[in-house]
C-alpha cells in the first residue's frame, strides 16, 4: 500500500487480507511514510515476534524521545526525508513502483540520503516503534557478503508484497527481518535485477492505477447502476460497470491482475455483449435471480448462492449484463424513487437543512443499507470518492400507484390516530418514569395534536402528500408532551394506611352491601318515628280544667229498673290538670 499522489484518501477503504490489514497512509507516525506503511507494520510484527521480550518498543516516549515535538518542529533531516519520499510518489518520478519491495526501497533510499540514522540517534528515537529498526540500516552495504546472499535466499522478493499478493505459505517462513535489515538495499536491488531479467514478474503499479479516467468512470457507473432490488443486482452493478468502463484492461495494463487488493479476480471476468445479454436464456436467468435473491433477506439464501452468485452457478456469467430497472413503490409525495438506490428523498423534520433518504413511511418492510466503503475485493469496487454515501433501500408492501400513495397516508392516520396517540403517551410516560402513567397535561396536548393532524388531512383533501405536514406536527407535539411529562405525575391526595388498589377492588362489594343495609335501617327508623309522631297528634285532648269532678265508670240513674245494679252516690275524684312539663309516665302515676 502506498500513499498515492492523486487520491490520498483512497486507502481508507482497502480490504483486509489474511492476517495483514491494509490501512490508509497516516500522518500520526513519526516518519511521514514509514509510520503509515502496512508493510512497515508487518515487518515490525515479525521483528517483535522473533525478538519476544528481548526488546520492548515504546509507542510514545522512550529514553527521551519526544515524537510529538518532532512532528510539530521537525528537524531539517526529517523534512528532507518527507520531501524525498513525496518526490518518488509524483507522477513524473523515475522510481518504479512495480518492483517488489518498491516501497521499502524508496524509504531506505530517502533515509540514507537524509542521514536520518544520526538524527534519530541524537533525538534518542531509534527504538521508537515507528522508527525501529531503520537505524540499523547500512547505507553502503556489501551485497556480495554472506549475510546479503543468505537474506536474498531466505527472504524472496515477493515476501515484500505478502500483504497484497497471494504467496506460498512457506515462502517467507525462514525470513528473519531483523537480521536482514542492515542489507535491505541489497535485497531491493536483487528484486530489480530479477524483474529486468524476466525472472520475476512486476507487481501492481498502484501509484499510476488511480490516474486516468477509467477508475473515475467506473465509480460514476457504479453509483448510477440499479442495485437495490436484490443481491443479484448488487453483484451485477459491479461486474457490469467493470466491463463497461474497461477496468479489466486497466488492471492488466498496470500489472495488478495478481494483486488481491487491486485485481481481486477482475482479470478473470467474462464480459458479455449486449446481444448475448438480450437472449432468452440471459433474461430468464436475470429475472429468476432477481426473485431468488430478494433484497428483503439480510443475506443471500442457499438457492440464490447456488443458482446465481457462486462462481459455479449456471447464471453467474450473466452478471456482466445490465442490472434491471425495478420500480415497485411510490414515494409519499407521489414521485417515483431513485433508480439506483430505490430510495425516496424526504425533507428533514429536525429543523436542519438537507434531505434524508429512505422508504415510504407506509411500507410494511423497510431496510436501508450502505453499500460504499468497508471491506471489498478489489478495494476500489465499492469505494466512494466524495463525502456522499451510496445507500440501498429495500422496501416492501408499499403503495404501488400514485393514487394509493396520496390516499393511503390520510386513510391510515384517520383510522389509527387515537390508538397511536395513546401508545405514544404510554411510551413517553414510561421513559420519563411516571408512576401513574400520562398526566393530564400530556393528555390535553395529545388531544390537540390529534385535532391539528385531522385538520391538516382535511385541508389537503387528497390533493397532495400529507405525510410531511403530519410529521412536522407530530414532531412538535412529541417534544411538548415529553416536556409535560417531565413535570411528573398529577397531584392526588394520599391517605395514610389506605389500601392498595387491588385490596380496594376486593373490598368494594362488601362496602356496597354494608352501605345499602345502613341506608335501609336508617330509612326504617325515620319512617317509624314519623308514623309515631303522626299517631299521637291524632288523639283528642279534653280540657277538664273547669270541672273539678270527674265521673269514672257508668253512673246509675235513679229510675233504673235493672235489679243487678247497685244504688248509691256517684264516685268522684279530683283530677289534676295536665301541665306542659308533665311526662307520660308522671301522668300515669297521677291517674293511679
Amino acid at each position: 500500500q502506498r500513499c498515492g499522489r492523486s487520491a490520498p484518501g483512497v486507502w481508507r477503504f482497502v480490504v483486509v487480507l489474511a492476517a495483514w490489514r491494509v490501512t490508509p497512509c497516516r500522518s500520526d507516525g513519526l516518519l511521514p511514510a514509514v509510520g503509515g506503511s502496512s508493510l512497515r507494520r508487518r515487518i515490525g510484527d515479525a521483528i517483535r515476534a522473533r525478538q519476544g521480550a528481548a526488546r520492548q518498543l515504546d509507542t510514545t516516549t522512550l529514553n527521551g524521545c519526544q515524537p510529538s515535538a518532532l512532528r510539530l518542529l521537525p528537524p531539517p533531516a526529517l523534512q528532507e526525508f518527507a520531501k524525498c519520499y513525496q518526490e518518488k510518489l509524483d507522477a513524473d518520478s523515475s522510481h518504479d513502483w512495480s518492483i517488489p519491495g518498491a516501497e521499502l526501497a524508496a524509504q531506505s533510499q530517502c533515509w540514507c540520503s537524509s542521514n536520518l540514522t544520526a538524527t534519530m540517534g541524537e533525538y534518542q528515537c531509534c527504538d521508537h516503534s515507528s522508527v525501529f529498526p531503520m537505524c540499523t540500516l547500512d547505507c553502503s552495504p556489501d551485497c556480495d557478503s554472506d549475510l546479503a546472499k543468505t537474506c536474498n535466499q531466505e527472504c524472496p522478493s515477493m515476501c515484500f508484497e505478502a500483504a497484497e499478493f497471494v504467496v506460498d505459505e512457506g515462502l517467507c517462513a525462514n525470513c528473519n527481518w531483523l537480521k536482514c535489515w542492515p542489507v535491505m538495499q541489497c535485497m531491493t536491488r536483487h528484486a530489480e535485477k530479477r524483474v529486468e531479467t524476466g525472472e520475476l514478474s512486476k507487481t501492481c503499479h498502484d501509484t499510476k492505477f488511480t490516474d486516468g479516467d477509467n477508475l473515475k468512470n467506473y465509480w460514476q457507473c457504479w453509483r448510477d447502476a440499479p442495485k437495490h432490488s436484490s443481491h443479484w443486482a448488487i453483484l451485477s452493478s459491479v461486474v457490469h460497470c467493470v466491463c463497461r468502463e474497461g477496468m479489466v484492461e486497466h488492471v492488466t495494463k498496470h500489472d495488478c491482475c495478481k494483486s488481491m487488493t487491486y485485481g481481486g479476480g477482475v482479470c478473470e471476468l467474462q464480459c458479455l455483449t449486449e446481444k448475448e445479454c438480450a437472449t432468452q436464456e440471459a433474461q430468464t436467468c436475470i429475472q429468476l435471480c432477481q426473485r431468488k435473491c430478494t433484497s428483503s433477506e439480510t443475506t443471500p439464501g442457499k438457492e440464490c448462492v447456488n443458482y446465481c452468485l457462486s462462481r459455479e452457478a449456471p447464471c453467474r456469467k450473466y452478471a456482466s449484463c445490465r442490472p434491471p430497472q425495478v420500480a415497485a413503490h411510490i414515494c409519499d409525495d407521489g414521485r417515483w424513487p431513485q433508480a439506483s438506490s430505490g430510495c425516496c428523498a424526504m425533507n428533514r423534520t429536525d429543523g436542519k437543512l438537507g434531505e434524508v433518504y429512505g422508504c415510504p413511511r407506509l411500507c410494511g418492510t423497510q431496510q436501508v443499507w450502505r453499500l460504499d466503503g468497508g471491506r471489498s475485493i478489489p478495494w476500489w469496487s465499492r469505494w466512494q470518492n466524495n463525502n456522499e454515501i451510496v445507500v440501498q433501500c429495500s422496501c416492501e408492501d408499499c403503495p404501488e400507484t400514485t393514487e394509493e400513495g396520496l390516499a393511503k397516508p390520510g386513510r391510515t392516520v384517520e383510522e389509527t390516530i387515537w390508538d397511536n396517540g395513546q401508545m405514544m403517551l404510554v411510551d413517553i410516560a414510561r421513559r420519563e418514569g411516571l408512576l401513574y402513567g400520562p398526566n393530564r397535561r400530556m393528555q390535553e396536548l395529545m388531544a390537540r395534536r390529534n385535532t391539528e393532524v385531522l385538520e391538516a388531512l382535511q385541508a389537503q383533501n387528497g390533493h397532495g402528500p400529507p405525510s410531511a405536514s403530519i410529521a412536522v406536527i407530530n414532531s412538535r407535539y412529541s417534544k411538548l408532551i415529553t416536556g409535560a411529562a417531565q413535570f411528573g405525575d398529577d397531584d392526588f391526595p394520599v391517605v395514610r394506611g389506605s389500601p392498595e388498589p387491588d385490596e380496594d377492588r376486593n373490598l368494594m362489594p362488601i362496602l356496597l352491601i354494608a352501605g345499602g343495609c345502613t341506608l335501609v335501617i336508617v330509612a326504617a327508623i325515620v319512617w317509624a318515628t314519623v308514623a309515631l309522631l303522626r299517631r299521637r297528634k291524632a288523639t283528642p285532648v279534653i280540657d277538664i280544667s273547669g270541672n273539678p269532678e270527674v265521673v269514672i265508670g257508668n253512673p246509675v240513674g235513679p229510675n233504673s229498673g235493672d235489679v243487678a245494679s247497685v244504688t248509691g252516690a256517684p264516685v268522684t275524684v279530683t283530677a289534676p290538670t295536665r301541665s306542659p312539663s308533665a311526662s307520660p309516665c308522671q301522668e300515669a302515676l297521677d291517674l293511679s
